[in-house]
This record gives structure tokens, C-alpha cells and sequence, in this order.
């Protein structure tokens, strides 16, 4: 029996297995769900494949097997996300930058990298080139790079890095928030240069290898881009090197402007007297993929109409179409196949307690997470119950089930009422909520969590302490998972998943979520977090 055909058995038998009446977590449908989701018949889940519409038909097929209701769009489980993409033409790039007689042009893929125009097929634009540090305009932090300098109609030349001095997550939100800043401000295009931070996070050779892959971005209501940004009509990034050149040319130390960032000293926004064109040419589509939604609606008369939304991005990377490795399917059995997982089974147990949750629970399985957290952010704007009634969100991202602890981390949950009621339940269950290990990498605004944060809801996002002393020859350390097989074809079912530790964080996560979902209080943000401010400020 051949391997594909071995594979559509086992995805089918799967399929139409019942899903049993147990109210506890099982190891062994953890496993089955397993089976299915990081089979190499999915191809690895790609945004808009026909794997990872195979696995949303799964996920909801479960869900209409336990009696969960429908929660998406027109009665059904599926909420459609309508995407536009953009494929750079890998020979279109093209910048040149000049001063007076003389001009330096770029050579792309070596020192110059740019993205697809998810706009228009073909982009131009030649302008004015302002240094505007940072790009970063923080009201909350008293700080912004666009004071004393016209930015209208002119290219913006900004470092890849932000203040050192910056709160992480608070540095983090606002580095995203650039392109508006750029737009507010009056820039037609943007120039942004490499920096030893920068280089040492993510490394120009490694952004290289993501220059092929196809842009993606939703589609509104009314048919447009949602931060497509038509205003900036060129952008491209430049390598350490590059970015001294472009200076030179200007008659400025880049090196004396690193040190000034790594003293935390203020930089000077300034024209730089030179002029830059920028071209190219992109190849544009449409496609869709689906959030898969399901609720159990609350018993309380009252608290039924507030809802604990639970997350997982059901969607993974795809096929590597560059990679040297035999295997090129990334089947992303951490990620985020464990996660939908977890989350099924805890849709299982609230369907099988003997008492219903009082607060409604809504399941959201959603796509895009890999291209920019999209289909967070699309449920996030197009919610199918009223955002404000969306009082938590808890979200299920890559928990690495190849070895055991007792630590969980809650990343956010510093920032709301979520850390007391986590560590208070945790501790009921012989578990310990930890610190946040890595605070500089702004894990907290990094997955689809961030959608409902920026809404004003209060999130927390729950993983296995990644600190964890594990010996490979037992398991798989989370050190060794994430130098070796994060967005890798070998994040499969040949790692030791252990399926009985699986089941135990169900178990946690469900007495979570079920704490939240019966306590009288409302979840809130704590009064002095920077995410209190935003959205409807719940």
C-alpha cells in the first residue's frame, strides 16, 4: 500500500471515529487528532491550501460530533476570510539612490531586499530622503522620531530597531504601528536599514529566504486591503553595509548613530539630501481560507451574554519550495497542530461536564496566523457575537508536548485580573505559573492573542515552561525543539509527543478556562497597564 493512499485511510478512519462520551481529557484522541492534523496528506496547512481547508472540514466535523454549536457565519462553522496576495517578479527590483551627479544603485538579493506591492502591479516612486530614526511615534512613552522634519511626500529612511530603553511589549506594539505613523506623517515610501540588534534577531541572509513567499493581507467588508498602505508606494530594506553606504553618501556616521542607540542617547531626524527611485512589479490574487467557530452558550441568565473566547491558529507554513532537505513538508505537529488539539479536547470536556459553563465559550480555530496573525485579526474586526462582550481570550500557540513540567507560562498575564485567576487554578492542579523567561522578545504581542488585545480584551497566552531541564535521550527539550525543529519539515509525528503529558494540559487548560467562564467577577486590566488603553478599554 502506497503512502498517500495509507494517509487517506488513516485521515478518513479518523474522521469518522466517534469521538466518545468521556469527560476527561484522553491521550489517546489527542493522538488521533494529531494524526491527522500534521499528516503529510495536509502538506502542511498552508493559508488558503486545500490542507489546511481539509483540516478546518476536521476541526468543524469534531466539533458538530461533540453538539457544540455553530458560531460562524450563516449558521454554520466556518466564518470565510477573503485574502489578497502578492508574489514579488524577482527580476522587477530596483533601487537607485542620488546625490547630484552621483548615484549608488542596490544590487537586490544582495545587499537590498524588497516585498511584494500587495496594491498594485507595478509601483514606482522617486522623493526627498528623510532620516526619521526609528519611525516610532509613542505618545504613551512621551516619544516620537517625525518631530522637526517634513515627511510629506517625501521617502523615510528608518532603523530596524527601536529605543533600548523601550518596554518590550510596549516598543514592540508601537514598532508595529510604523507604516500608520509613516502615513500620518505624510511619507510616499520608506527606506529601512539594518542595525547590529536587528542583525543579530533576524539576520538579512535568513530575511532573504522569505523574499519568494507570497504577501498576504484581508480583505475589508468593502473589498480593501486592510493595512495595505497604497499611500507608501515603494519600501526596501537594507543590509548593515548598504545602509553605511546610503549614509556616507549623506556625509554621516551610521557606527556613531548605533552608538547613540546603544547608550540610549536621542537620535536627530534630518533630511539627508539625496533623492532614492524605487520600482517594481508584483503579481497580485485572491483567495480565502476559514476561521472555524464554535459556542457553548452560558447557563447563567446573565453572564451568558460575556464570552471567554479560546484560540488556536489551525493553519502552518506549507511546503518549503526552497529547501535542500528530502522532506519539504512542514507539518507542523507544535505548530499549531497540538494547540488545535488542546483546544478540541477542552471543547470535549465543557461539552461533557455535568455543569455547564455560566459565561459562554466560543472555540475559534483560526487562519493566517503564520502570514501576520490575519484570521485573528479578521474575527478580531468581524466578530460574530458584539466585541464588547468578548471579556478574555485565552490562546493555545505552539505548546511543545515532548517533555514534562509544572511550569506554565502566561505570557500577559501581568498585564490583568488573568494572572490571579491562572496562578490561583494552576496551583489547585499541583501546577506553578512562572515568570515570563524571555521579556525582551515580546512573545505577548506576537500571536493571535494581539488581535483581541488591540480590541481592549483582556489575554493571556498559555505554553509549557520553556525553561524546562530535559535530557534529549527522554524527550525533546523546548531549546532543542526551537533550534532545531521550529518552522522545519522534522516538527512532526516522529517527535516523542507524549500523549499522556497531552492530556494532563487539556486537563489544565480546561480548569482554566473553566474558572474563567464561572467566577462572578469580570476579567479587567490592571488600571496601570500600557493595554488598558487601547481598544474599548474593558
Amino acid at each position: 500500500m502506497n503512502k498517500r493512499l495509507r494517509s487517506c485511510i488513516v485521515v478518513l478512519s479518523l474522521l469518522f471515529v466517534e469521538s466518545g462520551s468521556a469527560n476527561a481529557a484522553s491521550a489517546e484522541r489527542f493522538k488521533g487528532h494529531m494524526m491527522l492534523l500534521a499528516d503529510d496528506l495536509l502538506a502542511g496547512r498552508d493559508t488558503g491550501s486545500i490542507g489546511h481547508d481539509f483540516a478546518s472540514l476536521y476541526i468543524a466535523s469534531e466539533l458538530q460530533k461533540m453538539g457544540v454549536a455553530p458560531g460562524g457565519e450563516n449558521g454554520s462553522f466556518y466564518q470565510v476570510v477573503p485574502f489578497k496576495q502578492s508574489t514579488l517578479d524577482m527580476q522587477s527590483p530596483k533601487l537607485v539612490v542620488s546625490k547630484g551627479a552621483e548615484s549608488i544603485e542596490f544590487e537586490f538579493m544582495q545587499n537590498m531586499l524588497m516585498s511584494a506591492d500587495i496594491n498594485s502591479e507595478a509601483s514606482s516612486v522617486s522623493a526627498e530622503l528623510v532620516f526619521v530614526g526609528f519611525g516610532i511615534d509613542a505618545p504613551y512613552l512621551n516619544y516620537n522620531d517625525y518631530e522637526g522634519v517634513d515627511l510629506k511626500g517625501k521617502i523615510a529612511v528608518i532603523l530596524s530597531d527601536r529605543p533600548h530603553d523601550f518596554p518590550s511589549e510596549e516598543g514592540s506594539h508601537y514598532r508595529r504601528l510604523i507604516s500608520d505613523s509613516l502615513v500620518k506623517y505624510g511619507a510616499v515610501g520608506v527606506i529601512v536599514v539594518s542595525t547590529p540588534v536587528s542583525e543579530s534577531v533576524s539576520p538579512f541572509e535568513k530575511r532573504k529566504l522569505y523574499v519568494k513567499t507570497p504577501r498576504t493581507r484581508w480583505l475589508t467588508k468593502d473589498g480593501d486591503v486592510f493595512n495595505g498602505y497604497p499611500q507608501l508606494k515603494g519600501g526596501a530594506t537594507l543590509s548593515i553595509d548598504a545602509g553605511k553606504r546610503l549614509f556616507d553618501m549623506a556625509g554621516i556616521d551610521l557606527e556613531a548613530i548605533y552608538e547613540k542607540i546603544e547608550n540610549n542617547q536621542p537620535l536627530t531626524s534630518r533630511s539627508l539630501g539625496l533623492t532614492a527611485s524605487i520600482e517594481k512589479k508584483s503579481v497580485l490574487s485572491e483567495t480565502t481560507s476559514p476561521n472555524v467557530i464554535g459556542i457553548i452558550e452560558g447557563s447563567d441568565p446573565k453572564l451568558k451574554n460575556e464570552y471567554i473566547i479560546l484560540t488556536a491558529h489551525s493553519d502552518h507554513i506549507g511546503i518549503s519550495k526552497n529547501s535542500v532537505l528530502k522532506d519539504t513538508i512542514n507539518n507542523g505537529a507544535m505548530d499549531n497542530a497540538s494547540g488545535v488539539s488542546t483546544l478540541l479536547e477542552i471543547a470535549h470536556e465543557f461539552h461533557h461536564a455535568d455543569n455547564q459553563p455560566k459565561r459562554s465559550i466560543i472555540f475559534a480555530f483560526v487562519t493566517g496566523e503564520e502570514k501576520g496573525l490575519l484570521g485573528s485579526e479578521y474575527y478580531a474586526h468581524y466578530p460574530t457575537v458584539p466585541i464588547d462582550n468578548i471579556v478574555a481570550n485565552v490562546n493555545l500557540d505552539m505548546p511543545i508536548l515532548t517533555y514534562r513540567t509544572n511550569q506554565i507560562i502566561a505570557f500577559g498575564a501581568t498585564h490583568s485580573s488573568l494572572e490571579k485567576s491562572v496562578s490561583q487554578t494552576l496551583l489547585k492542579n499541583e501546577m506553578k505559573l512562572i515568570d515570563d523567561p524571555m521579556p525582551e522578545q515580546a512573545i505577548f504581542v506576537r500571536s493571535d492573542q494581539y488581535s483581541f488585545v488591540k480590541q481592549g480584551v483582556p489575554a493571556v497566552f498559555l505554553v509549557p515552561s520553556l525553561a524546562a531541564e530535559v535530557k534529549d535521550a527522554l524527550g525533546v527539550s523546548p531549546q532543542t525543539f526551537l533550534a532545531k525543529h521550529y518552522h522545519m519539515p522534522s516538527d512532526d509525528l516522529n517527535l516523542p509527543i507524549d500523549y499522556e503529558w497531552a492530556a494532563q494540559f487539556v486537563e489544565i487548560n480546561y480548569a482554566i478556562a473553566s474558572d474563567l467562564a464561572n467566577t462572578p467577577i469580570t476579567p479587567s486590566w490592571n488600571e496601570d497597564s500600557f493595554f488598558s488603553t487601547l481598544g474599548g478599554n474593558k
